[in-house]
């Protein structure tokens, strides 16, 4: 009989050797199965957690038969035993194992299967690693915003848990998800979070994954200098830990980075290292990037069949890991071979394989070259129409990419900018202390020359009235220094908060606009899916149809505003003052809102007098008064009217939105043009607010130079007033900031 403690070392010393000696771990691993035996009759849950472990450890080797039978027992094993926290726990592994067998599905039904039983007993230990594998898994099926929540939701449990390796390792994949995004300052964010909390750990082998990612990152960025440090100190962290596989990931990774700068001979000599370093060992999935890498860097120095011999071997080890972005990107090279050589029918084959897998995992970056290869063989065959429509699709993706490259490289530059307006910033801060310095340097200087003159001096007679001069100098040259010191806290203090404050109001903003903006696109996804499944009448299209048109208005009233808003933070918007008819604009805007008044039974009523003009700019005033009726129309019951009219005083035209609807509360109406918080209600009708509207109204009343205010009671409705300059003669209240 072994003990449990027994089997818990020789696993430790498995689990080391799979990082450290790997071929040593398959002479470790007969004695490890003999022992699990011999311990399930002693001690089953210690038994049934360590086969599912293996088996998730096994099936990285290859060992797919051993890992399929050690899952498949565990899971028979817990079921019998009848307890449901270890059923969870086997469930979690048996879906690691069918993740790296290719089988998403399936592993995505056994991590919700996990989760859902660790939840039911509330056993936060065994939900952990199902969240975040199961957040994982939602990230890899383009679901990122689902999965993100489900890490975020597991980094919250390890936090309350105080599980710091978890809290790390949730860090580093929040990053990997903000990454692909190309949310890079969060992903870096997220990267120095994983590092700071394993600095504390004091443990150095969980470094080296954040590390390479952060290096992926700065490589990216265009900054090669910065990824080839972080690569460099992956590889000499790894060699000092003897790990083996991710020394041989830093060295493919430098040869990659080489590789993009044509440096072809340095490419393949860090590759032969990474390749050499794994010498012995099974095949993995690392095999089989640095055969296609080998492949890749021997065609551009002209060694063909070398190159076709590697990257055969690519695909066979890819094919067998399911690793798909591989096999993808070997299938395509090896089309290419092909179709250099006027083997059509072979090219095709292989080409057809890569577009295959390139749109069932959405590799957008390979699509275009796979369609042009297409279209290019189709056509050398003589089969035109079939040319014609891979020419179709290439045209297709090959703008959607570049559209993505642009995305990209716009956010990459806003990242970039935002790094370097940081360092600016701290660049002043520390000039400002390093002049502060040098102030006290030179003062303490001169009061040592100073010092010494009235030392000097002490014979004279008036050596006691130089002494009083010295320290009231003394004390004049403190108080201006202090005085200045405060003067530029101030400053600091003044700019940080009103950071704060913009910062505050686009949070605010791009939570309005995902909420506001996800709904009606939602649903209108939802009705053209219904539709395309041809199952509903006429009626019932019609239906669908005419209740998601409000939706999807007010989607494009919120990105109406949503850039204008942008163009003013851009201080691209500038007024452009004309003479309007203020009475036409009204009618323009009560058609606009005729289809929708009529089903509500309001009536609109236009009280402006036709020769009434204003100065202004035409299409902030039309977006304004637009916003007042829109908001006026949620809060006027059936039978109810909206009226728009004008008075006229000096130099200036009055313009007014009354309606007779419910009215606002005393203690709320001042809390409409606050800048400092967002308040919003629900019409009678049930329309949800966001409170943008009515503060974007009030901007660029401002910006064009005029006044807005409101009167409301309670049941008797509310009135909107904007003052507007009458002519271009007209006195402007002042100039008034455009940032909230």
């Amino acid at each position: 009989m072994q003990s449990s403690g027994e089997l818990h070392l020789l696993v430790k010393k498995y689990d080391r050797y799979l990082t450290t000696a790997y071929d040593s771990s398959r002479l470790i691993l007969p004695e490890l199965l003999q022992k699990l035996d011999s311990t399930t009759s002693v001690n089953p849950d210690s038994a049934v957690a360590v086969m599912a472990y293996i088996a998730g450890r096994e099936v990285i080797k290859g060992n797919i038969h051993l890992s399929d039978s050690l899952s498949n027992l565990a899971e028979t094993y817990a079921k019998h035993l009848n307890d449901s926290s270890l059923l969870a726990v086997v469930l979690n592994a048996k879906g690691k194992v069918m993740q790296l067998k290719g089988r998403r599905d399936s592993a995505f039904y056994y991590y919700s299967k996990s989760l859902h039983l660790a939840q039911l007993r509330h056993d936060s230990v065994a939900a952990l690693p199902a969240m975040i594998n199961l957040g994982n898994a939602m990230i890899d099926r383009h679901n990122s915003e689902t999965g993100i929540n489900y890490l975020k939701e597991a980094l919250e449990l390890a936090k309350k848990r105080n599980n710091k390796k978890f809290m790390a390792v949730l860090y580093n994949n929040l990053g990997k998800a903000y990454d692909i995004r190309g949310s890079y300052a969060m992903a870096l964010q997220y990267y120095r979070a994983a590092i700071d909390t394993l600095e504390k750990m004091g443990s150095r082998e969980y470094y080296l994954e954040p590390l390479n990612n952060l290096a992926n990152i700065y490589l990216y960025l265009g900054n090669d200098s910065l990824a080839m440090e972080y690569y460099q100190k992956v590889s000499d962290l790894s060699d000092s830990l003897n790990y083996r596989n991710m020394q041989a990931t830093a060295l493919i990774n430098i040869g990659n980075l080489n590789y993009e700068n044509n440096q072809n001979k340095t490419a393949l000599k860090y590759t032969n290292e990474a390749k050499a370093l794994l010498s012995g060992q099974c095949e993995s999935y690392l095999h089989s990037i640095i055969y296609l890498n080998l492949g890749l860097i021997q065609r551009n120095l002209g060694e063909t069949e070398k190159s076709f011999n590697e990257l055969t071997k690519s695909i066979a080890l890819a094919r067998k890991f399911h690793i798909y972005d591989v096999l993808a990107e070997g299938t395509t090279q090896m089309a290419k071979y092909y179709e250099n050589r006027m083997k059509f029918h072979i090219a095709a084959r292989f080409a057809n394989e890569a577009f295959q897998l390139a749109t069932e995992n959405n590799m957008l970056h390979l699509l275009p070259g796979i369609t042009k290869l297409l279209a290019d063989n189709y056509r050398d065959t003589g089969n035109a129409s079939q040319a014609l429509k891979f020419y179709d699709l290439y045209s297709k993706y090959n703008t959607q990419y570049q559209d993505t490259i642009n995305n990209k490289t716009t956010r990459n530059f806003a990242f970039l900018y935002e790094l370097q307006k940081k360092e600016a910033t701290n660049k002043i801060l520390m000039q400002r202390q390093q002049l502060d310095k040098q102030a006290l340097t030179n003062v303490r200087l001169k009061l040592g020359q100073q010092k010494i003159l009235i030392l000097l001096s002490i014979v004279i007679v008036i050596s006691a009235l130089l002494i009083s001069i010295l320290l009231f100098y003394r004390s004049r040259l403190k108080s201006r220094l202090n005085q200045a010191l405060i003067s530029n806290n101030n400053e600091i203090t003044e700019q940080n908060k009103l950071l704060e404050k913009e910062n505050a109001f686009k949070n605010k903003l791009i939570s309005i606009i995902s909420h506001d903006i996800k709904t009606p696109l939602m649903s209108l996804y939802n009705i053209l899916e219904l539709l395309s499944a041809d199952e509903l009448s006429e009626e019932e299209k019609r239906e669908l149809i005419r209740d998601n048109m409000q939706l999807t208005d007010r989607a494009l009233n919120m990105v109406e505003d949503l850039l204008s808003w942008t163009r003013q933070q851009l201080n691209t918007t500038t007024v452009n003052y004309t003479t309007i008819n203020v009475y036409d604009l009204g009618n323009e805007i009560i058609t606009f809102f005729q289809p929708d008044v009529r089903e509500m039974n309001i009536n609109l009523v236009n009280a402006c007098s036709p020769e009434t003009t204003v100065y202004s700019d035409y299409q902030m005033l039309k977006m304004v008064i637009r916003n007042l009726f829109s908001n006026a129309m949620k809060f006027t019951p059936s039978g109810g009217y909206i009226e728009m009219g004008v008075s006229k005083t000096n130099g200036t035209v009055i313009l007014y939105v009354a309606d007779t609807g419910v009215g606002i509360k005393p203690e709320d109406q001042s809390k409409i043009f606050n800048e400092e918080k967002y308040f919003t209600t629900n019409g009678i009708r049930g329309e949800e607010g966001n409170g943008l509207g009515l503060k974007l109204c009030s901007n660029f009343v401002k910006k064009s130079g005029g006044k807005i205010w409101l009167e409301s009671k309670p049941g008797e409705g509310s009135t909107f007033f904007i003052e507007i300059k009458r002519t271009s003669d007209s006195p402007s209240p002042g100039a008034v900031s455009s940032n909230f």
